[in-house]
């Protein structure tokens, strides 16, 4: 009798140890942290929130657990315009909750940067009842994924001048992030013709400099600057709270724009640089050189891809 009570006592504890395992150990939804590397927290309404440093690179960026009926991950838009008062949750699906402003930070309101938070909501009844910032996503953050990176491809024409052609190759290389949160890098071939790729045999095409083909027309120059350096920066809230852009800034100013994630879809997905496709000029695009695309090329990977070395030419 006493063999089989201690048999049913460790059957008994070993269920309890691995429903608690269930319970406590959430490994399968949630990291150990929410960022593959984390910095000091920010300080929101008397609130101390966690700052993302790096992304994961597979997965998910950002990692929280699965959402519930009861808890939901997301980021919030808030504001206030006179009387009226406007709140909206966006979850890891995109999927918008309309909410009471009230339950929102008020140094949160009206803020372009409120995007740039992740927010717990606990929900009753299909309703938000409580809202606490849990991470903070720096701009510099969203950048680093590129650094050390180069984009291929090609700058498109709209209506160009005579002697221009529709198009033309162009390379620009990223580096690393300086303390205004911007990507610094550089024009590779606004000045200097290069090779469009590392290929030996045959060698790969030889891509002229922009500026040596615009005659006397400038129309590179006018738009591009003669400046090689460029940087790369996030815009979380370009033309409304929710448009999330990267903006490449010209040596001449002229800044042009591709779509990226919200900070709410990347906890479901990483940053992908490959899928960065395109840029739209940020102004009237007519009779300019209006955007740059990912091309395609013989020898090479069309787009953003890790760097590899310059190789000058020369045309004949």
């Amino acid at each position: 009798m006493i063999r089989i009570m201690r048999v049913g006592k460790f059957i008994a504890a070993t269920l309890i140890a691995i429903l608690a395992g269930f319970v406590t150990n959430p490994s399968s939804a949630t990291a150990a942290k929410p960022c593959a590397k984390m910095s000091a927290a920010k300080k929101v309404a008397g609130i101390s929130v966690p700052t993302c440093k790096v992304f994961y690179a597979t997965k998910s960026a950002i990692r929280y657990p699965a959402d519930s009926p009861r808890v939901k991950y997301g980021v919030v838009v808030a504001g206030e315009s006179g009387s009226t008062k406007s709140a909206t949750f966006y979850d890891r699906k995109n999927e918008q909750m309309l909410f009471q402003s009230s339950l929102v930070p008020s140094a949160l309101i009206n803020k372009k940067e409120a995007v740039q938070y992740i927010f717990q909501a606990t929900l009753r009844k299909k309703k938000i009842v409580a809202l606490k910032p849990v991470l903070f996503v720096p701009t510099r953050t969203m950048l680093k994924p590129f650094e050390n990176s180069q984009f291929l491809g090609q700058i498109n024409n709209l209506t160009p001048a005579a002697g221009i052609n529709d198009s033309d190759w162009i390379r620009w290389n990223f580096n690393t992030i300086d303390v205004s949160s911007k990507l610094q890098g550089t024009f590779v071939n606004l000045k200097n013709s290069v090779r469009e790729s590392q290929m030996r045999e045959p060698p790969a095409p030889c891509a002229p400099a922009l500026l040596s083909l615009e005659g006397d027309t400038k129309w590179y120059s006018n738009i591009l600057g003669s400046s090689e350096s460029i940087s790369m920066y996030w815009d979380p809230g370009m033309h409304s709270r929710m448009n999330s852009e990267y903006v490449v800034s010209m040596g001449s100013g002229i800044t042009y724009m591709s779509s990226a994630p919200s900070i709410n879809m990347l906890l479901k997905k990483t940053v992908n640089i490959g899928s960065v496709s395109q840029w739209s000029i940020h102004g009237n695009p007519m009779e300019t050189p209006y955007m740059f695309t990912k091309g395609s090329g013989l020898g090479y990977t069309p787009g953003f891809s890790t760097q590899t070395p310059v190789t000058g030419c020369s045309i004949n």
